[in-house]
């Protein structure tokens, strides 16, 4: 996997945006579907996806919004008027146009963010990275989770467990990938939230996990996790925090 040429930080939504931004504004003689699949990973003509990632993107100009509203800056307007305009430019990107044409579906998009509205948004970005606590992961760290995480996954469905606790293992560990696939989108903080569900989940469920003779597949998935947790840091003292979870759902103490 490549490594990216990221402009700005990618620790906050406004900067991962912006990154965002620049990629679709760097593509070439290929329409909007082509762009967002290259940009995003995708396969090619994953209309769905497209849409789904192209509509992330306004609700990041959103949070993008309400984070600065939070804190409330001096110059706070101005923040808030490049993140309309932001808006103003995504709404610009078409469909169904067609490749190695000028109006291939990003021409009015590129246009549109031009070198004074780009400079804006990284100084919008810069501002949040100045309060933002989110660690930034490479990519090939992400594709190489994504890949264990596949191999879990094909364990566990290859496993004798009872049906409803291979389907809660199953759908959080789906979770788990879909928001390392997300990362773009959503950063450390969606990786964070999808563990902290699924911990929760295990814990609710100690009866199942605890009936379940072999606990390779649960022991597995707090490896994951640990490692995980080693590269966001999601909780103070999280190592020993683990530990203790593991121990109470895979034993019969009360």
């Amino acid at each position: 996997m490549h490594k990216e040429n990221i402009a700005v930080s990618n620790d906050n939504v406004i900067g991962r945006l912006y990154n965002l931004i620049s990629a679709l504004k760097n593509t070439e003689d290929i329409n909007s579907e082509e762009a967002f699949c290259k940009v995003f990973y995708l396969e090619q003509n994953n209309k769905a996806s497209v849409l789904y990632n192209y509509s992330e993107l306004f609700k990041m100009c959103t949070l993008g919004i309400n984070e600065i509203q939070q804190l409330n800056p001096k110059n706070i307007q101005k923040y808030l008027d490049t993140l309309n305009s932001a808006i103003e430019g995504l709404s610009k990107i078409y469909f169904n146009a067609s490749s190695n044409v000028l109006n291939n579906g990003l021409d009015k998009f590129k246009d549109y963010f031009d070198k004074t509205l780009m400079l804006s948004l990284e100084y919008c970005a810069d501002y949040l990275s100045e309060h933002s606590k989110e660690v930034v992961i490479e990519d090939e760290k992400i594709q190489e989770l994504i890949k264990e995480i596949n191999e879990l996954i094909e364990s566990v469905l290859n496993s004798k467990l009872h049906n409803e606790l291979e389907r809660i293992l199953i759908y959080h560990l789906n979770n788990i990938r879909e928001s390392l696939l997300k990362y773009k989108l959503y950063g450390s903080q969606g990786i964070i939230n999808s563990i902290s569900t699924t911990l929760g989940t295990l814990i609710l469920n100690r009866e199942k996990v605890y009936a379940d003779k072999d606990k390779t597949n649960v022991e597995n998935i707090f490896k994951i996790v640990n490692k995980i947790n080693g590269i966001v840091g999601f909780a103070t003292k999280s190592v020993s925090l683990l530990s203790s979870i593991y121990k109470k759902i895979t034993s019969d103490d009360e």
